[in-house]
């Protein structure tokens, strides 16, 4: 079974959104325990380059939940937050647990801060992790709240969401850490970090699982933090 759990979160001037993201994670996580579930769970937000008050928002959070943490940084690449963020999550783990480097028992989930994951995410990763899953590849679907019902229709139509789908999404995917060091971790890019890490360990010969199981809603907005990314996509249907 995995003995910890870290949950890396990229954020660029999120102020608006990443307190529902958190608030989510934490009933995820209960959801969890009240299964039994018995797992090291810690989220890490990397608030890269923020103009804005996304970091002071996490430090109050995480005033009263001990298991978020933030980082400052200015890399105004997800590509390179996200790979920052999962390296200090295993070295501050390493330290403060004083465990081995172990890291196959130890799984790196990401999501995004616009996102709103289900209640029982964490314990949908965990179990495929069990069964001895490298890489679990969920799916996404617009938060209807932030959306027009005609721009959710058209994502529908246009998204068959099961399992086994074929879509790659950073705000709904998860990883054996011994998986992310064999391919030499996140790679550093501005966008499509998500595709490269799935192709990186499918040429490992990791274990691939593509998921509609826990579903990860995020924001339907059309002016996005990344070019390319998610809100890119959503013009292009509108």
């Amino acid at each position: 079974m995995i003995r910890r759990l870290g949950v890396i979160i990229p954020a660029h001037n999120e102020e608006d959104d990443i307190l529902g993201c958190l608030e989510s994670l934490q009933r995820s996580h209960s959801y969890a325990v009240e299964r039994g579930i018995n797992c090291r769970f810690r989220v890490v937000v990397v608030a890269d380059a923020c103009t804005d008050a996304t970091a002071g928002i996490v430090e109050d959070f995480a005033a009263r939940h001990r298991n978020v943490f933030v980082l400052a940084t200015s890399f105004q690449s997800v590509g390179r937050a996200r790979d920052f963020g999962w390296r200090h999550f295993m070295r501050t783990e390493k330290s403060t647990t004083g465990e081995g480097s172990d890291s196959a028992w130890v799984w790196v989930a990401f999501t995004d801060a616009d996102s709103r994951v289900p209640g029982h995410w964490i314990t949908t990763h965990l179990e495929l992790a069990a069964r001895g899953v490298d890489c679990l590849v969920g799916t996404v679907a617009p938060r209807p709240e932030t959306a027009t019902a005609d721009l959710v229709a058209t994502w529908h139509a246009n998204h068959e969401l099961l399992e086994n789908h074929p879509y790659i999404f950073g705000a709904n995917m998860g990883l054996r850490a011994s998986a992310l060091e064999a391919i030499g971790g996140v790679p550093p890019l501005e966008c499509g970090e998500d595709e490269a890490i799935v192709d990186a360990v499918l040429r490992e010969g990791g274990r691939i699982r593509r998921t509609d199981d826990c579903r990860v809603l995020t924001s339907a907005r059309l002016s996005g933090r990344v070019n390319g990314g998610f809100s890119s996509y959503l013009r292009q249907l509108t």
